[in-house]
């Protein structure tokens, strides 16, 4: 009976492997990387994505196609035909987007194109204006509340060694010196205002900043296993995760709030409209909440970076402060209240830009991955040309290219500096988008970067901060695949608020 059942497992098996596994190459295709005989690559992109796919582009070219599971994807390694991909019409992100919304969030999001595109109108033009402004607020508001706290709790004060200016009225606030993890700092100030932001401010005990942001911490660790349709009963921690992300206030109260986000707020009504289910919004809901986590985990590593590297630090500070002193000198005399920065001049601060896309360089794990609708001939920029097969997914892994060190000098390394007034090639052409990441397709990119770039120069402008006792924070490479790879561990910091520093604010 046994030897049945043996046999009866290697049949299974092997009709497994033939049906979704086993792929024998067509004439102009491009090359197939070895890997296991059931997860294909998954273990070698986890293990160090980075070192396996250019050692694959190494020996196979620039373009080959990878395995996880079932799944196959075929890699475009050169950044000079990345643009080639984002037009190719063979090459749709609809089946993308249908997958990530019902692997990881068991749903379907009807008129999928109109609402992405209209809704994506909310955070851009006059809507980033107003999110941006709410968002200042939110986080002015968060900032002042661990300060409090740090007032509260009074674990002994240092003496302040410089501050931005003198022209202000913040001589009462105390001075004395908290310590925290960095990762808890970042969600208590800027996941808590991004949050806030989205969904307006209610008393609700469970759909709250911090719940929203542990239960995440948790999801997220799943991710690319759900995305890739893995089924979430096997995962029994995310199931307990979600459950609590799912306990959402009803759509009716959420748009009877004031302060909901105009992105929200149309997203929701378009969902209703078109007859889709509460379970559907808060689907929705935790997509947007997802790309938003993302955030945060980029101005972790922006502060770590910062905090790690003095002179970025003081750079940047530099940089703050003498714009603040700039506006405060054109001031009339008889003006007061807070220094009022345009979204314009954040965008050409040349250091504070730098430090946000060298962090994105170092940081991102994000595919840029299409559905291939047929069968299509795929040219190269070099010229060579290459058939792609329907039903597979076609994909770019910016952070590659990022460590590519014939794009960029000794890529392992933090040059908070790197990105000013630098040009970058590869082959001896310039790279047109040095920096890809959140897709290129993500209509909330601009309002992602403008908050993290708000964060850091109201953090700075507002803290001083330290790591304790030469902690490091290592990133956690087995997620690669994520948008923005998690620390291995938080590290613990120390900080006050600054001596007479001069209040800010977005216009």
């Amino acid at each position: 009976m046994f030897i049945y059942l043996l046999a009866l497992v290697v049949i299974l098996s092997m009709a497994y492997y033939k049906r979704f596994c086993y792929r024998r190459r067509r004439k102009g295709e491009p090359p197939i990387v070895p890997g296991h005989m059931i997860w294909g690559n998954g273990e070698q992109f986890k293990n160090d994505a980075i070192k396996f796919l250019h050692d694959s582009q190494k020996n196979h070219g620039d373009i080959f196609t990878i395995r996880f599971f079932h799944q196959r994807l075929t890699i475009i390694a050169d950044p000079h035909s990345v643009e080639a991909m984002s037009r190719e019409k063979c090459f749709d992100f609809d089946p993308i987007q249908k997958q990530v919304n019902m692997n990881v969030f068991s749903f379907v999001l009807v008129n999928a194109r109109k609402m992405i595109k209209e809704a994506g109108k909310r955070v851009r033009g006059s809507h980033l204006v107003t999110e941006m402004r709410r968002y200042a607020v939110h986080l002015d508001e968060a900032f002042n509340k661990v300060s409090q706290g740090n007032n509260n709790k009074n674990n002994g004060c240092i003496k302040n060694d410089e501050d931005n200016n003198n022209n202000n009225n913040n001589d009462a606030k105390s001075h004395c010196q908290e310590t925290d993890g960095l990762r808890k700092f970042v969600s208590k100030t800027n996941f808590a205002a991004m949050f806030y932001t989205i969904f307006g401010r209610s008393d609700d005990q469970v759909f709250e900043p911090q719940t929203v942001y542990h239960c995440f911490d948790v999801f997220h660790r799943y991710f690319n296993y759900l995305w890739l349709g893995l089924p979430i009963k096997l995962f029994p921690k995310a199931i307990e995760a979600l459950t609590v992300l799912c306990k959402q206030p009803s759509s009716k109260k959420i748009l009877a709030r004031e302060d909901l986000s105009d992105y929200i707020r149309y997203s929701t009504e378009f969902m209703l409209a078109h007859g889709q289910s509460e379970q559907d919004i808060m689907g929705h809901n935790l997509v947007y909440l997802h790309v938003n986590y993302n955030t945060f985990r980029l101005s972790f590593w922006n502060m770590y970076f910062l905090l790690s590297h003095r002179e970025a630090y003081d750079a940047l500070k530099n940089e703050v402060s003498g714009m603040i002193r700039k506006k405060m000198e054109s001031r009339a005399s008889d003006e007061t209240g807070p220094v009022v920065f345009s979204i314009k001049e954040i965008e050409e601060m040349p250091v504070l830009d730098s430090i946000n896309s060298e962090t994105l360089r170092l940081c991102s794990g994000v595919f840029m991955v299409r559905y291939v609708n047929e069968d299509c001939n795929f040219k190269m920029n070099n010229g060579q040309t290459f058939l792609v097969r329907k039903g597979d997914r076609v994909a770019v892994y910016p952070p590659a290219i990022h460590k590519d060190p014939e794009i960029f000098e000794d890529p392992m390394d933090y040059k908070y500096d790197r990105f000013v007034d630098q040009k970058f090639y590869k082959n001896g052409k310039q790279l047109k988008n040095p920096i890809m990441t959140f897709g290129t397709l993500c209509p909330g990119k601009r309002y992602a970067i403008l908050q993290a770039k708000w964060y850091l120069v109201s953090q700075i402008n507002k803290f001083e901060m330290y790591i304790c006792n030469g902690q490091t924070a290592e990133l956690d490479i087995s997620y690669h695949g994520h948008e923005i790879l998690p620390p291995v561990k938080d590290i613990d910091i120390q900080f006050r608020c600054r001596e007479n520093y001069q209040e800010i604010t977005m216009h």
